[in-house]
Formats: structure tokens, sequence, C-alpha cells
């Protein structure tokens, strides 16, 4: 029994060490990435934030609510953080927006980097767009699966109604023959 307790300990340690701390709006760490889109005739822009232990955040508008949508690996997270630090978004100078435009911002310690681009004379550098385009793509996979979530949590809490006839959701039409 003496034996089994220094192990068990340590293995209450490690279970300890590798949960991921859950982050809110309110207390984001330092360290994101953020890419999103805006302009064109409402004029709001739609922001992602991912973090490195995967936790990804949308808002809609910039005084606009954080939703959060299902996470991804962390694994993939810090790959992403890797591929937007590649990009040395410090370096590049674009601030070219256009009616509908798109940026990619990278806030660490030292820096918060940001690239806005657009116009319709411009081409930002492909690796910009390529990491861009990747982060979206992942954006739109975990609001998907969120929605999907929240429709069979939604389809789970009604009530089942055995034996009962499914009722018409519209009232039939009443024949208006004087018009």
């Amino acid at each position: 029994m003496k034996k089994s307790l220094p192990i068990l300990a340590m293995l209450a340690m490690l279970f300890a060490a590798c949960k991921t701390t859950k982050y809110t709006p309110e207390k984001f760490p330092i360290r994101q990435v953020v890419f999103g889109d805006g302009g064109g005739f409402t004029g709001i822009e739609t922001s992602y934030t991912l973090l490195e232990n995967g936790q990804l955040f949308k808002q809609v508008g910039v005084e606009g609510a954080y939703m959060e949508l299902k996470a991804i690996k962390a694994k993939k997270a810090k790959e992403m953080f890797d591929k937007v630090n590649a990009l040395q978004l410090f370096k590049l100078d674009i601030e070219k927006p256009g009616n509908m435009y798109y940026f990619l911002r990278q806030v660490t310690d030292h820096l918060d980097s940001r690239v806005t681009w657009g116009a319709g004379d411009y081409m930002p550098p492909q690796g910009v767009v390529v990491v861009y385009r990747e982060l979206k793509e992942i954006a739109k996979t975990q609001q998907e699966a969120a929605a999907a979530k929240s429709t069979k949590q939604k389809s789970d809490k009604q009530p089942k109604t055995e034996g009962k006839k499914d009722e018409p959701t519209t009232k039939p039409k009443e024949e208006n023959s004087g018009w």
C-alpha cells in the first residue's frame, strides 16, 4: 500500500498538468490569432479568435458578443500559430482594404500585427491568402459543428409525442373566390 501511494500521487499530478485551461472572452490569453472579414453593404466586421489551446470564438460587429465555437485540437491550433508566425506579419505593411476586406492578425507578448486587404488593385502575398483560407475553413467547420450540437441539444429537450399524429404546422388556405 505504501509503495502505491507515491505512484498514485504522481499520476494525479500528471493528469492535473495535462488539463487544458479554458478561457472566456473576458480573460483571453495574450497570444492569439485573429482573422475575419468585413465591409460590404452592412459594413459589419466578423472576426474569429483562435487560442493556443484550440478554443475558437466568433464575434460579429466590434461591440458584438463573443460566441464560442467548437474547439479544435491543441496540436492543430499550434500548427496554425506556427504558420501565422512564419508569415512574419510584423514585417508586412499591408493596409489595403476594399469595399469588402479581409484581415489576419497575430497578437503575442511583444507584438500586435495586422494585415488588411481587399482592394481590387492589390493582391497580398500568396502565403497570407493560403493561411487565411485555411483558418476560415476551420472556422466554418467548427461553426457548423457547434450549430449541429446546439440543434441536437434542442431536439433532445423536446418532449416525445408517442402515438400522436403530427399536427400540421400551417393552417389550410381558405378558399377566397371573391379576390
